[in-house]
């Protein structure tokens, strides 16, 4: 069977016969003058965002996590351990003069 016979969204056979489910055929197609991949449900992203890379002939598609601390963090972060209080900084050195002209 060569790679053009497998008919859309079958999963490819290996050489030794195996089934291998994480990867299947698809079209390409093009939608305003662009092309797109419809992917399989079971390839589906959860995020809203993915980066896109090359590797030879293979198109990578990586979903982008984002780079964010979650909701209510910080607010959750408590430091009641009496070695973690900031050391006494000394005084405060005197703001410089800035002429205007």
């Amino acid at each position: 069977m060569k790679f053009a016979d497998i008919p859309n969204g079958e999963s490819i056979t290996s050489l030794r016969g195996a089934r291998t489910p994480t990867m299947k055929t698809t079209e390409v197609i093009s939608v305003d003058g662009r092309q797109a991949v419809r992917l399989p449900d079971e390839f589906r992203f959860a995020e809203e965002m993915v980066s896109v890379r090359k590797e030879g002939d293979a198109v990578i598609l990586e979903p982008v996590k984002l780079n964010t601390w979650p909701a209510g963090f910080f607010e959750a972060i408590r430091i009641d351990d009496p070695a973690l209080v900031r050391p006494p900084q000394g005084e405060t050195p005197p703001a410089p003069a800035i002429e205007s002209s």
